[in-house]
């Protein structure tokens, strides 16, 4: 019998994002639509973003929802990466 190998747990990007209380209640939640718009991707990257845990999102109901803040943090974080990187 093989023993499956067992996969490194992925990284969240979010452990340097602090999350205020306030800006919660002023959220504006996008839907997978309104993402797909806003960040310019695939509807398989997006999955595969939410699978290996580099997007937060919230299940409403059986819809996804994803705070835009949060989004947007995500984006300049991984900009200021790969700019350190080169």
């Amino acid at each position: 019998m093989k023993k499956k190998k067992k996969q490194p747990k992925p990284t969240s990007i979010y452990k340097d994002v602090k999350i205020d209380a306030k800006l919660i209640k002023n959220e504006e939640w996008l839907t997978t639509e309104e993402v797909l718009k806003h960040l310019n991707i695939s509807r398989s990257t997006l999955f595969r973003l939410r699978k290996t845990h580099q997007i937060i999102d919230v299940k409403i109901g059986c819809s996804p929802m994803f705070p835009k803040s949060l989004l947007n943090k995500m984006l300049l974080l991984k900009s200021i990466r790969n700019f350190n990187k080169e």
